[in-house]
């Protein structure tokens, strides 16, 4: 499959879909897969939300001609709700999965940005329901992050310590030792 071709499937997936904040839902999926390193984290990154939010199955998708790889990587990062998040986003980190490992940081990542911006402007709208909510949202994503050993650098490429700091810097071989 092209990247083309994953591309139109999460168009087609997402369409008239819109997010928090009113926005097309597929921009996410697009600057994610947009982030992606190969070919492989670009179609992850585009498909990464397909499952979840439409009703497109991973069998569908194989169908579809989605490589093997990727299916892989996207039945790691289909989130089953029944699962709590910050297990599933343990067993991301500790799948050895790279495409999905960089998929969900690329996620994260954007989810990170864009609620950030999206807090900033509901606090200068003086909108205190919202932006407590995307506080909450925010530490969630931060601290899904943490999980993967990422810290976000500020403009002038210092982490949050003033620290460089390894993307991966921790590997976890159980729960326990995730926590």
């Amino acid at each position: 499959m092209t990247i083309e071709e994953a591309l139109q499937i999460a168009l087609d997936a997402h369409k008239g879909q819109k997010d928090l904040d009113g926005k097309p839902a597929i921009l996410h999926p697009i600057a994610v897969g947009i982030m992606g390193g190969n070919d492989a984290e670009i179609k992850a990154g585009f498909l990464h939300d397909v499952v979840e939010d439409s009703d497109l199955t991973l069998d569908d998708l194989r169908r579809k001609g989605v490589d093997e790889e990727v299916l892989a990587a996207l039945e790691l990062l289909t989130h089953d709700n029944t699962t709590d998040y910050f297990e599933y986003v343990h067993s991301i980190a500790r799948s050895g999965n790279c495409t999905a490992i960089h998929t969900k940081i690329n996620d994260l990542k954007h989810n990170l940005d864009r609620g950030r911006k999206s807090y900033k402007k509901a606090k200068e709208l003086n909108d205190i329901e919202k932006s407590e909510r995307l506080a909450k949202i925010n530490e969630k994503h931060q601290k899904a992050l943490d999980i993967f050993g990422y810290m976000p650098l500020y403009d002038d490429g210092r982490s949050r310590d003033g620290q460089p700091v390894p993307m991966f810097s921790r590997s976890f071989s159980s729960t326990e030792d995730a926590r």
